[in-house]
């Protein structure tokens, strides 16, 4: 198995790992368009790996860095883990962490962090054996649905 952050140029290849790894249900049938990812992917701040078992996607990570306002520093927040429910258990989550991990160590990050439901006992095991410290005992999850979301990232 080979983890890899995905670069710009890489957009398909992403794409291809989203549309086989990750439910149609959980993103609503959708994809980012190939402009969405450009834009992502030339954002040093988009942290994207995938895991590659002969070349085929069987895991990817997506995170994204932001300054902490309050503490000073940059923090990360880890907001997708998906592995191939066939192939799990095998080490590829905790490779994309650990890849994270270490991307966020040489930049500086001073903080990671991620949320799952308590009852997400693999995410648990992936985050507790990359180190991460169960900080809290409950989780809630609020989404603000904005404008139309179709619309591509503003250029800036």
């Amino acid at each position: 198995m080979d983890v890899h952050r995905v670069r710009p140029g890489d957009e398909a290849y992403w794409a291809e790992a989203v549309a086989a790894l990750v439910p149609e249900d959980d993103r609503d049938g959708r994809l980012a368009s190939a402009a969405d990812l450009a834009h992502a992917l030339g954002d040093a701040r988009c942290y994207l790996f995938l895991a590659l078992l002969d070349a085929t996607p069987i895991g990817l990570l997506s995170a994204y860095r932001f300054p902490d306002v309050e503490g000073g520093g940059h923090l990360v927040y880890l907001y997708d883990l998906v592995v191939d429910e066939e192939l799990r258990r095998q080490g590829a989550g905790k490779a994309l962490v650990a890849a994270l991990v270490a991307q966020c160590e040489a930049e500086g990050v001073r903080q990671i962090w991620a949320g799952t439901a308590l009852d997400n006992a693999a995410a648990r095991r992936t985050f507790e054996a990359t180190g991460a410290v169960l900080e809290g005992e409950t989780y809630a999850e609020y989404t603000w649905a904005l404008g139309d979301d179709t619309e591509q990232f503003p250029q800036s």
